[in-house]
């Protein structure tokens, strides 16, 4: 992929035009204020995303309500902060991209939907109408080229299209003529503010997913009923009220990549506007899209984050440096689910630029040794060299890669492929880095190398405990399953249902494997404290190939008929299974640790050694942190 490329052809929309095919698709950051305003970490954020080369940056989730929520997402709703708008669209118009932001009602979104379309007087549809189309005229005040009225999701003007939820006798509800009305009465007012001059897009959920909900043809419909008053329609897919929907929002990495592209390409054949579509896209299937027609823009996000420069990338002919999202969600688990700042488990420095200056190699150059070649060494090493330092990493077995080897074996791995690829990738082909394979560390071999600074990333140890059958071929751990190294029978037993666990059951079950997960914590409970639109996604496929879980028992022991599982009250039964797989977690190896603490003055523990919780945001961020304070 190269400047030549489809994706990188301009495109009128309304009457701009954009540089590229590639839109940033809207995800709120929760890095502005409170009040809605700018902040240097969100200002920051933004200029990041418009140095990545794509041609339109959307802001996300930004909130025409008249009082702010106190929630951190940018305000439109108050002429006050037409300012801080400008400033948003002055940086991203520094790098020649389109500034773009997408519309929502914070205050109607968070209300039941049969309520706001059912119950909503004319007069609050009309204060509804009137808040969205002075936002829009605040925007285009403020220098913005376009916005994006998010009519998709379950958003507003989607709660008065849905026959499910819009029961009104007027003319707003009833027909489906008059389900449309509220939105080519929205955008009809809003042209009335801005007219030509900057461009209207439109999300739209080209189909809702739950039963009595907007199908296809239908929203298709009702696309061609306001695409007179849009200069371009954007095509998602799913709702937010349903919990189980979310993994079709956001794709995890269980689910296909451009999931969305079908419908689109309905829309793009039976209107006659641009299209756009989102839904896991990646550049070689937005190259892939727009040059079989299908559509005439790709939006993405995560791909984005995952690598702020990734579409400059693609344009020079670099492809292959690119930093590949895992689209493992942790992202969005964080804004969504947690209500906290942005990160990515890739990009440690997004969400984070004030804190860390412009890396650049240091005018004193310093040798780095690191000891382990997982994730978080690999990042550090990578750090270490960008800053002009001469590093060593120590690596005990064959291959670097560490715990991510593992974790990325399954068939529905391969985003965590490609990632572990360009890992080890941009560490070989880099001259300032030396890789030792097969070489154990010690304080000896260390100390030889004259390091300035020691970065110890020797990982976690499973936890395994000792039962009857332990050292039989009836009991294995989770990651000898997944690595080949050991046969397992037909029928199953795996103990613990973290992420590990399940994702190897779900191999197993997809192999043709009998699997039953057992755990200490009730079946609602499961991955609760993880990722949980990846998490929802996982027990989906689970339960789909057979998987059942029998919870709030832990595992006694194992004999030769199975495993023996006891309740909270004490009672014993066994479970009959060929092998019982072990997946109870790790703990620090802390004792590798101990080995080189004091081995010079700088010393740091990074990745599972240093953290709690085996992740790999954990883990880049620890090794990223580590080469930052060097």
């Amino acid at each position: 992929m190269d400047k030549k490329s489809n994706i990188f052809k301009p495109i009128q929309i309304g009457n701009i035009t954009a540089k590229n095919r590639i839109e940033i698709s809207p995800a709120g950051s929760f890095l502005c204020g409170r009040d809605g305003g700018n902040t240097p970490e969100f200002i920051a954020y933004v200029k990041s995303l418009a140095k990545s080369g794509a041609g339109i940056v959307t802001l996300g989730v930004s909130s025409i309500d008249e009082q702010s929520s106190g929630v951190p997402i940018t305000n439109v709703g108050n002429s006050l902060y037409i300012s801080d708008l400008a400033d948003l669209a002055e940086v991203i118009h520094i790098y020649g991209a389109l500034a773009s932001i997408e519309l929502v009602s914070g205050q109607y979104m968070l209300t039941p939907p049969e309520v706001v379309a059912t119950q909503s007087s004319k007069e609050e549809i009309e204060h509804i109408i009137k808040l969205f189309a002075n936002a829009a005229e605040r925007c285009m005040i403020a220098g913005f080229d376009m916005i994006m009225i998010h009519g998709g999701h379950g958003n507003v003007p989607a709660m008065f299209f849905s026959k499910k939820h819009n029961h009104r006798t007027d003319e707003y509800g009833g027909t489906f003529e008059n389900r449309c009305r509220f939105g080519q009465e929205l955008l009809g007012a809003i042209r009335e503010k801005v007219g030509n001059k900057i461009a209207i897009e439109y999300r739209i959920s080209a189909e809702e997913l739950l039963e009595g909900s907007s199908e296809l043809e239908e929203t298709l419909e009702y696309a061609k009923k306001i695409q007179d008053k849009v200069d371009i329609m954007h095509v998602s897919r799913g709702l937010l009220e349903e919990e189980s929907l979310l993994p079709y929002l956001f794709q995890p990495t269980y689910f296909p990549r451009a999931m969305n592209l079908e419908a689109a390409k309905r829309f793009k054949k039976e209107l006659n506007i641009p299209v756009s579509v989102v839904g896991s896209f990646d550049l070689d299937t937005a190259e892939e899209a727009v040059s079989n027609g299908d559509v005439d823009v790709v939006a993405m996000i995560r791909n984005i984050l995952a690598d702020t420069n990734c579409v400059s990338k693609a344009y020079k002919g670099k492809s292959n440096e690119i930093r590949p999202c895992v689209r493992c969600n942790t992202c969005i688990n964080r804004t969504h689910t947690q209500f906290i700042r942005l990160r990515c488990a890739v990009n440690p420095l997004l969400g984070r630029e004030t804190q860390f200056s412009e890396i650049k190699e240091e005018a004193r150059s310093k040798k780095v040794v690191i000891i382990g070649g997982g994730p978080a060494g690999l990042e550090a090493a990578r750090i270490s060299a960008k800053k002009g330092y001469s590093v060593v990493v120590f690596e005990k077995n064959s291959e670097l890669g560490g715990a991510l080897r593992m974790a990325s074996i399954a068939p529905f791995k391969k985003d965590m492929q490609r990632y572990l690829d360009w890992s080890i990738r941009s560490i070989i082909n880099n001259p300032k880095i030396e890789v030792k394979l097969n070489t154990l560390a010690t304080k000896e071999n260390v100390l030889n190398e004259k390091p300035d600074a020691v970065l110890i990333g020797v990982g976690a140890k499973p936890i395994i405990p000792k039962f009857t059958l332990s050292d039989s071929e009836k009991v294995a751990w989770v990651g000898d399953v997944e690595s080949k190294k050991t046969s397992v029978g037909q029928d199953i037993v795996m103990v613990g249902a973290g992420f590990t666990g399940l994702e190897a059951a779900l191999t197993l079950a997809q192999e043709g494997k009998n699997v039953k997960v057992i755990d200490m914590i009730p079946e609602e409970r499961i991955g609760a404290d993880g990722i949980q639109i990846s998490m929802i996604a996982l027990k989906e496929l689970l339960k789909k190939e057979g998987v059942t879980f029998e919870c709030e028992v832990k595992l006694s022991d194992i004999t030769e008929e199975g495993a023996i599982i006891e309740d909270k009250a004490g009672n014993k039964k066994i479970i009959k299974c060929d092998t019982v797989i072990l997946s109870l977690g790790v703990k620090a190896d802390r004792k590798q640790v101990e080995l080189f603490e004091a081995i010079v003055d700088d010393v740091y523990a990074i990745g599972d050694c240093a953290t709690k919780g085996g992740t790999l945001w954990n883990a880049t961020r620890t090794g990223f942190d580590a080469a930052m304070d060097l």
